[in-house]
């Protein structure tokens, strides 16, 4: 009797995409590819996996608000209930629960969905189904090496961002609020600094991790000694890590972040990939930083022809300010010979003290002067209302037979309690 080598599974038995390459999927996208494959929506597949393995879910448990493909126990966990519902072997391959010894939390998530719309319409235009690259998945991937453009983070269509797979129902390579094609962006060309980023996470994620737990902190001694002598403080500071950090990692386990390992990885002239293989025994420092190319745009000051001042009529026009019959502020007169107020008070300080001296102490003789009409005001009213037979004027029943300027002075109220005081006295 003949027995069948690959029994039936439970799920469809969907291969991932890219395996072995820089543009390995997401465990994320071949979760959705998988509900869309079953016809149901990414929401109920998720409810159903949970319920089949007997785990508890809350009511408002959102699949999409977990990052499956991420370094975490729990994508570790789906990458492992997905294999043996679909048959599928490695798919921990589709996350980064490999690299979990070897990188810091901070840093790694991006803080918007993002995807290479090239990409996306280079699947479509070959009759493969879009999909979702896992590279996409990490914060300081901002390029797409292949196409060499940036990643988008914005549909085309509706122009809303987090459109990729934030919801019940995805397709991938469709914006889950308006329906339109991801790949519909118009790509605008990348860095070049942007692309050796993608380049390195590209070959890392094509190679799992040669250095087990255990050679992390080797790994590290190494690093600082090929690299500063093993002087941590010179590590720390000639590559731009805290001092702490350094030690950190070195004495109590903990991690850089995939930030740091690309500094390392620039800095020292070798890949990520190599670095954890632990392939340093032949490893040479280069005897220069590695410059990247960066296209600077034009000077927004070019073209523009400095002026030289002359101090003397400036100061001569500050004076004749002064003999203004109507006192101006100190900005005012900036304005009008043309110079900023820092370098009026450098270069004409008695001038520019004696007009703000004169425009606050007009200032303050007109607030005086409000200030007596309006008590003026609040007794003709006491007056008027008193000989009309009133008594017991409370300060709201005097502000409301205030004029709309009086009203709105400040602490009015203040003003009237103290005119009432005083004839109370």
């Amino acid at each position: 009797m003949r027995t069948t080598p690959n029994p039936r599974s439970t799920l469809h038995a969907l291969a991932p995409m890219g395996l072995n390459t820089p543009d390995v999927e997401s465990l994320t996208g071949y979760f959705c590819r998988l509900a869309y494959s079953h016809g149901i929506t990414a929401q109920k597949l998720a409810d159903w996996v949970l319920a089949y393995f007997e785990r508890p879910v809350c009511d408002k448990y959102g699949w999409h608000q977990r990052n499956l493909s991420s370094m975490s126990v729990e994508s570790e966990q789906w990458a492992a209930w997905l294999s043996e519902l679909t048959g599928v072997e490695s798919l921990d391959r589709l996350t980064l629960s490999p690299w979990r010894h070897l990188l810091g939390i901070p840093g790694l998530a991006p803080r918007s969905d993002h995807w290479c719309p090239c990409c996306l319409a280079e699947d479509k235009q070959q009759g493969v189904d879009p999909y979702l690259r896992l590279t996409w998945e990490l914060a300081p991937v901002d390029a797409c090496p292949k196409h060499k453009v940036r990643l988008t983070s914005i549909c085309p269509h509706c122009q809303r961002s987090n459109v990729r797979n934030r919801a019940v129902i995805v397709v991938p390579g469709y914006c889950t609020a308006c329906g339109g094609f991801l790949g519909d962006a118009v790509p605008v060309p990348a860095y070049p600094e942007s692309l050796w980023v993608a380049r390195q996470v590209g070959n890392m994620l094509v190679h799992r991790p040669q250095v087990g737990v255990d050679g992390v902190v080797p790994l590290l001694e190494a690093i600082v000694e090929r690299m500063a002598d093993g002087r941590i403080t010179s590590f720390a500071k000639r590559f731009g890590f805290s001092k702490s950090g350094v030690w950190h990692w070195l004495r109590k386990g903990g991690l850089p972040g995939i930030k740091g390992w690309l500094t390392i990885a620039l800095n020292g002239g070798i890949g990520l990939d190599k670095l954890f293989a632990g392939a340093v025994d032949d490893w040479v420092m280069p005897q220069a930083r590695e410059q990247m190319v960066i296209p600077l745009p034009e000077s927004p000051r070019a073209g523009i022809r400095s002026r030289e001042l002359d101090w003397e009529a400036i100061r001569a026009s500050l004076r004749a300010m002064l003999a203004l019959p109507s006192p101006i502020s100190i900005n005012e007169a900036c304005e009008r010979v043309g110079v900023g107020r820092k370098h009026v008070y450098l270069r004409a300080n008695t001038e520019a003290r004696a007009i703000a001296f004169r425009h606050a102490r007009f200032r303050a003789t007109v607030k005086q002067q409000r200030y007596t009409r309006l008590q003026t005001q609040i007794g003709e009213i006491l007056d008027e209302r008193l000989a009309a037979g009133y008594e017991g004027l409370s300060a709201r029943d005097v502000w409301a037979h205030l004029n709309t300027e009086a009203q709105s002075v400040s602490g009015i109220f203040s003003h009237i309690n103290k005119v009432l005081a005083s004839r109370r006295q």
